[in-house]
């Protein structure tokens, strides 16, 4: 009918699955370097991150506004022993992770990732390395 507006449509669970995966995988930068400042040796800095996460891996509670991953997978570079070329090693790392996190709605089709842990200790000279 003319003139009767639609309801706006309602996000299905794999599209939130979806946002949160690609928020993981490429737009939490901020989140991940609060987690990777937590490493073991502590670093003098990283770059490259990648994070990819299925989004067959991430379940949601949509009620409370969480998430659970599982396989993960974890690469970047770690600046070790000092930050100057000449003492420094880059040592790449890649690990398999799991966690949990928030999110929020945004609108009725976008979703925003509001924190999010990982289970694992990340020991930069424990086997991994890429």
């Amino acid at each position: 009918m003319l003139g009767r507006k639609q309801p706006p449509r309602i996000m299905t669970i794999d599209e939130i699955r979806e946002q949160i995966a690609i928020s993981l995988n490429m737009k939490c930068d901020d989140l991940w370097s609060v987690i990777l400042d937590n490493t073991t040796p502590g670093h003098y800095g990283f770059e490259g991150l990648e994070c990819q996460v299925a989004i067959e891996d991430i379940w949601v509670e949509i009620p409370k506004k969480t998430f659970t991953f599982k396989n993960g997978t974890l690469s970047f570079l770690a600046r070790l022993g000092s930050s100057s070329e000449k003492d420094g090693v880059d040592v790449k790392v890649r690990r398999t992770v799991s966690g949990s996190g928030t999110f929020d709605f945004e609108d009725t089709r976008d979703i925003k990732v509001l924190d999010f842990q990982i289970n694992e200790e990340i020991d930069l000279y424990e086997g991994g390395a890429a």
